[in-house]
């Protein structure tokens, strides 16, 4: 009896124990790893010299919370997770259930926060507070999206290791700029203008490297990026260098209101409403969503072309 007793003890104990031991452990290397990314920091004073600004509240917090994480996912979830997989291990074979709302809905509900997300920013925090967020965290995301998903048809469809693929992003942006400087073309001109010329690069050096694969076509293509960062660097009477290039015109609205305070078609005087910043960046937003739609779109339809099937079958 005795021995039984002491067994349940060990066994209702061992998982605490367990807990115990990876929650320390945790702990200690989330102490390691933040203690000079969160508990210092490098600031300027008044006087523009660097000090180092020490955060240990910061860093016990967040020490803390791994710690504390790490004890109930391994003291109650894992268990958890474990008698539900031997119940459904012992379970009889059940018929499968229709998905549930969420599942059978989640693209829909997807579209629907991205057309609210900054509607729902300027209600929380202002249309000024808005900016970080509709910018950094909307606009910002979306073109990466769009890169992503360009960057899956070349590397995830067609198996080329692309290691220069950003640089035609640089020709599409620097195209963009320097036309819309230079010549004052309108924004709805510039941006296929912008797209066919770095398609046009994506040609060029596309023959040549035509027969290359693996580590050849990567060194190649790694090799094509270094050359437009270092021309778009030095090339300074044309692209001014690392400073880049300013006074580049703003995207207006289908050329019925623009977004310059000075033109009498800004927006606000139009609308009636107060002038802000934050109209242009939320603009540029749902632009940016409409092109990372169609991209998605574009991208679908290719993967069941002839073309992009033969791709997946590679």
């Amino acid at each position: 009896m005795a021995v039984t007793v002491s067994s349940e003890r060990d066994a209702v104990a061992t998982p605490i124990q367990r807990a115990f031991r990876e929650a320390f452990y945790a702990g200690a290397i989330s102490l390691g790893l933040f203690v000079l990314f969160i508990g210092l920091r490098t600031d300027q004073n008044i006087s523009n010299e660097l000090i180092l600004v020490q955060r240990w509240v910061l860093l016990a917090i967040v020490v803390i919370a791994v710690t504390l994480g790490r004890f109930v996912y391994v003291a109650y979830a894992v268990p958890a997770m474990e008698r539900s997989k031997a119940e459904r291990a012992q379970a009889p074979a059940a018929v499968v259930a229709e998905p549930g709302f969420l599942k059978r809905n989640f693209n829909r509900i997807g579209l629907v926060v991205l057309l609210l997300y900054p509607i729902a920013m300027v209600l929380l925090f202002g249309f000024q507070g808005s900016l970080k967020w509709v910018d950094n965290f909307g606009i910002q995301i979306l073109i990466y999206v769009m890169l992503a998903w360009g960057l899956n048809i070349v590397i995830g469809l067609a198996g080329l290791l692309d290691l220069g693929y950003v640089a035609f992003y640089a020709v599409g942006a620097y195209a963009y700029a320097l036309l819309g400087t230079h010549f004052g073309l309108s924004f709805w001109i510039l941006l296929p203008a912008a797209g066919c010329m770095a398609a046009f690069w994506g040609v060029m050096l596309g023959f040549p490297v035509l027969r290359l694969r693996g580590d050849y076509l990567a060194i190649v293509t790694l090799a094509f990026g270094e050359i437009i960062r270092l021309v778009l660097i030095n090339w300074r009477e044309v692209t001014n260098g690392s400073a880049g290039i300013s006074g580049i015109p703003k995207v207006s609205f289908f050329g019925l209101m623009s977004f310059n305070v000075s033109d009498p078609n800004y927006i606000a005087k139009v609308l009636h409403i107060a002038q802000s910043g934050a109209y242009y960046k939320i603009f540029l937003y749902y632009l940016a969503l409409a092109l990372c739609l169609l991209t998605a779109f574009v991208t679908i339809r290719l993967r069941r072309l002839p073309v992009g099937r033969a791709w997946e079958a590679l």
